[in-house]
């Protein structure tokens, strides 16, 4: 994947969720950049503004969440939470470098 823009600063009282949804509501630029059934590879912050995104057309992926009473994913839920989670590491492996100035 790519970094295509970065938005931002945000406070650091701001969960993702929060930051989400201001990305939402004011920008536009999300809707240039990305298509109907593209995916979007999140972490579980992004729970609350899940409906949001795929009300946009967006296909998101998410690691697994544990139901009400469940003690652990199914074998299927697992795999394919453990398969998010390697391919958000790259994303994740960006901010820090991003911060030091590397990148700019």
């Amino acid at each position: 994947g790519y970094v295509l823009d970065l938005i931002g600063p945000f406070y650091g009282k701001h969960n993702d969720a929060a930051i989400s949804k201001a990305i939402l509501d004011k920008c536009t630029e999300l809707s240039v950049l990305c298509e109907d059934n593209d995916t979007h590879i999140v972490d579980r912050g992004f729970r609350d503004v899940a409906e949001e995104f795929q009300a946009l057309g967006y296909d998101l992926k998410m690691p697994g969440l544990l139901s009400k009473g469940d003690k652990q994913l199914s074998t299927i839920e697992a795999n394919e939470s453990r398969l998010i989670t390697k391919c958000r590491w790259v994303v994740e492996s960006f901010t820090p470098a991003s911060r030091s100035g590397v990148f700019f």
